[in-house]
């Protein structure tokens, strides 16, 4: 009988404990989720960092320059001749979808129209620059941005894009050959107030040329003046600020584009589908400073180094089946925008 009850004496205390244990779990859980309820959700950017831009206008120009080209085929040929000036227009629209602490959506809308003037256009030989000589080359698309912060430092974006390259009057006259679409998304991590990173990767399908590449975010504060600002491949900068409404920005910057001309004509008997598709480096400064209120301009300069110039088949298996390859010797460019920017929040 002694036995018995001491046998129920230990199962009630461990039944006891065991009970305790669950409720000390169970508040402790509680207490847990009530903490991660209470925490912000992540803000993404830092203090200091170049304003974004809701509407801007953009205007850029590359300055006298000798093009030469030369083609495999002999029907084609080679030549050079001397570009008076290439020009670029750009205007973007940005404006907010959905716009809450959990979550933001901004639509976006491009358009830019590209143009290569020669020099003397009337003593043009080469039936190539003479098919190129004020085309308009025109982009028009549209993107959309998705940000996803969570309760804490990290937070996820994601970027769709499509537009349409190439040379046309409007839209009505284009097809699907003018078609580019791309998508990335990125995870970052704001570790501190002065400290953002990020990795992600971007997956495109332009003009018939497919490509797939990783990309690195790392944005930091070294003080209040001095800062770095990259998104890797595409642009790595430094940072100065001279106070709320000024700052200036040292660039390295890979830019380029592509676009697809129809019916060019080669040579007289000769006429073919092409892609155009131009690549540089640009290392510059851009010096961006508040006119008024929401208003801003930025003037920049530098140099540029050209990577490729070539003109490739659009229906070829090939994504690089160069017909005509050319090339640009380094030089200046100068670009001022105008540009409309939210108030910015103070981190």
């Amino acid at each position: 009988m002694g036995k018995k009850q001491s046998d129920n004496t230990i199962h009630k205390y461990t039944f006891c404990c065991i009970l305790a244990l669950l409720a000390h779990l169970t508040l402790k859980a509680q207490q847990s989720t009530v903490n991660w309820l209470q925490r912000d959700f992540c803000q993404t950017g830092l203090k200091g960092m170049a304003p974004s831009r809701g509407i801007s206008f953009e205007r850029s120009i590359i300055p006298e320059y000798h093009l030469a080209s030369d083609s495999p085929e002999d029907e084609i040929g080679d030549a050079s001749s001397d570009v008076e000036h290439q020009s670029v227009l750009k205007a973007k629209l940005r404006a907010p979808l959905w716009n809450s602490d959990g979550f933001k959506a901004v639509i976006g809308f491009k358009y830019q129209k590209e143009e290569i003037k020669f020099d003397d256009p009337e003593e043009l030989e080469y039936s190539l620059y003479k098919n190129i000589n004020n085309l308009n080359m025109k982009v028009m698309g549209t993107d959309l941005i998705m940000l996803k912060p969570f309760r804490g430092n990290k937070y996820v974006v994601v970027r769709g894009a499509i537009n349409y390259s190439g040379a046309f009057k409007k839209l009505s006259e284009t097809n699907s050959n003018f078609l580019n679409w791309n998508v990335s998304a990125l995870f970052g991590i704001r570790k501190n107030e002065n400290t953002e990173m990020g990795f992600g990767v971007n997956y495109s399908n332009s003009l018939n040329v497919k490509s797939v590449y990783p990309v690195m975010l790392y944005n930091h504060n070294f003080n209040e003046k001095w800062g770095i600002e990259a998104l890797l491949p595409k642009r790595a900068a430094l940072r100065y600020n001279f106070n709320e409404k000024s700052l200036a920005v040292l660039v390295s910057e890979l830019d380029g584009s592509r676009y697809y001309i129809p019916d060019v004509e080669l040579s007289a008997n000769r006429v073919e589908d092409l892609r155009m598709e131009v690549s540089e480096i640009k290392f510059g400064l851009s010096y961006q400073r508040q006119i008024f209120s929401i208003l801003w301009m930025s003037v920049d300069a530098g140099y540029r180094k050209n990577i490729g110039f070539d003109f490739n088949r659009y229906f070829s298996g090939s994504n690089r089946d160069t017909i005509v390859k050319s090339q640009i010797p380094g030089g200046m460019y100068g670009g001022i925008t105008l540009f409309l920017t939210p108030p910015k929040r103070n981190n």
